[in-house]
């Protein structure tokens, strides 16, 4: 079911000098990774170079799609890999709005996620920063009262010494400050959900960019910098619903899944799509550049994962390979389960994390979260696995993982019924790792890519593993390589 062969081009005249923007041929632009960042790159490609441009969609695997995949599912699609996005994105709405899926967008149901705290689910306190709390009453139903307390005193403590600009380990902080028991209870566990990595693995001003800011202007303020004092800064900045005023939904989703955005960029792109070919090098040429084993082309955007980047750029843009060569990739697995009858609680979904007392990391109850699968009857189910240095769970076979699945959600619901259908999907380096400095070393590596006329950087490490993120990142890769040509 996902895009695939049929809309596969013959390429055959590719390569060996027949193809190039000189000599009065058309220009050529190679696309470098068939995921969501590739596929919005070659549509922004499209849409601002018309016919003019001949452009090359290059995919190592026998699909396009990248980390979205939408699964059949008897009574309809549902989504393996990456399930929703920031609804406040309007750049991605506007997207959805060019390609014509206006039409599908569809709202969760406003069921609550919760926690699996000692045998109890409880509410995900909304007054945190990523779980992060300002004062430990916001998160007494999920920590201990001696946690609660180590928040409070926190602001009394001995200031952060915090430079503007500076950067952290977001476990090690919020652990020295507040103590292990609000990292694992509650910051790892949002922070998983989002990046398959504990915060301990995770950078504080790439992945919690607004608290950064916080503790920036705490001490460019000459205040006493503590964390307490930045997590209010930021709630207070949040904004407040007037009276009678309802806020939008935070999220939103595709009725069809996300086939039908890569089907609708795949169409609007119109190129010539090659799959199962891996480029292995990209070299200089006549002023152009040369794909092995594609051909010579006139511009490049590489929309592929971090490590496949650094070996592609190697011999043109060498300062950017090294940084991009130590970006370290986390993976995952999902198990869909589709139940004949409804048991699910009114919630979306539980986190628990990879200190809780589970295998699995976090359960969505898609057909509570979503009303359009709900009313397909019965129940969906994802349960998640894996996080950053360790793919155990992800290695482990099909029936194993199954029966952790429904190990664990018994675990965590009581009794329940066996799955009517399952469906297990591994994401082998799903996302790439944010760690310390990301953004800024990150940055370097644009900004050297840049450099270099003819080639764009693209991908889920630059500005955001999220989906919105991502078609924008390849969106701006397009548009330099438009104004170039």
């Amino acid at each position: 079911g996902d895009v695939g062969a049929s809309r596969a081009q013959d390429m055959s005249g590719v390569g060996g000098g027949a193809v190039g923007g000189r000599g009065g041929r058309r220009p050529v632009v190679a696309v470098i990774g068939g995921g969501v960042s590739g596929l919005a790159a070659a549509w922004e490609l499209r849409r601002r170079t018309g016919s003019g441009t001949r452009i090359l969609l290059l995919e190592a695997y026998g699909r396009l799609g990248g980390k979205l995949k939408t699964v059949d599912f008897d009574g309809g699609p549902v989504d393996m890999g990456a399930e929703a996005f920031l609804a406040r994105r309007e750049d991605f709405t506007r997207l959805i709005d060019d390609l014509g899926l206006s039409g599908d967008l569809v709202s969760p149901s406003g069921a609550r996620s919760a926690f699996f705290v000692d045998g109890e689910l409880t509410d995900i306190p909304s007054a945190t920063v990523m779980g992060v709390p300002a004062e430990g009453a916001a998160v007494a139903g999920v920590v201990s009262a001696e946690a609660c307390r180590a928040v409070d005193a926190e602001r009394d403590a001995e200031p952060l010494p915090w430079v503007p600009g500076d950067d952290v380990n977001v476990g090690q902080l919020v652990g020295a400050r507040f103590g292990r028991e609000v990292v694992d209870r509650l910051v790892s566990p949002l922070l998983g959900g989002v990046y398959s990595c504990d915060a301990d693995d995770l950078g504080l001003r790439a992945t919690v960019p607004q608290l950064a800011e916080a503790l920036d202007g705490l001490a460019t303020a000459g205040r006493p910098v503590s964390l307490g004092a930045a997590v209010r800064e930021v709630l207070d900045a949040r904004p407040t619903p007037a009276a009678g005023e309802t806020r939008p939904p935070a999220f939103g989703a595709l009725r069809g899944g996300y086939r039908s955005l890569v089907r609708a960029l795949a169409a609007g792109a119109d190129a010539e799509i090659k799959l199962n070919t891996a480029v292995e090098s990209i070299g200089r040429y006549r002023g152009g550049f040369y794909l092995e084993p594609v051909g010579e082309v006139d511009a490049v955007v590489v929309a592929t994962p971090a490590p496949t980047a650094a070996v592609l750029l190697a011999d043109t843009v060498p300062d950017a390979a090294e940084i991009l060569s130590a970006v370290d990739l986390a993976s995952s697995a999902v198990v869909g389960m589709r139940f004949d009858d409804a048991f699910l609680p009114d919630r979306s979904g539980v986190l628990i994390g990879t200190s809780g007392p589970t295998a699995a990391k976090a359960f969505t109850f898609s057909s509570r979260k979503w009303p359009h699968l709900g009313e397909r009857g019965g129940d969906l189910v994802r349960a998640s696995f894996g996080s950053f240095g360790d793919d155990s769970l992800v290695e482990a076979p099909d029936d194993d993982l199954l029966g952790y699945a429904l190990r664990d959600l018994r675990t965590v619901l009581g009794p329940c019924p066996d799955p009517a259908e399952i469906f297990v999907q591994r994401w082998w380096g799903g996302l790439p790792r944010y760690g310390v400095g990301h953004a800024e070393l990150t940055g370097i590596a644009r900004a050297a890519v840049d450099a270099v006329p003819g080639i764009a950087l693209a991908g889920s490490f630059l500005d955001g593993v999220g989906v919105p993120a991502c078609a924008v990142s390849g969106r701006e890769a397009a548009r330099s390589i438009a104004a170039e040509l």
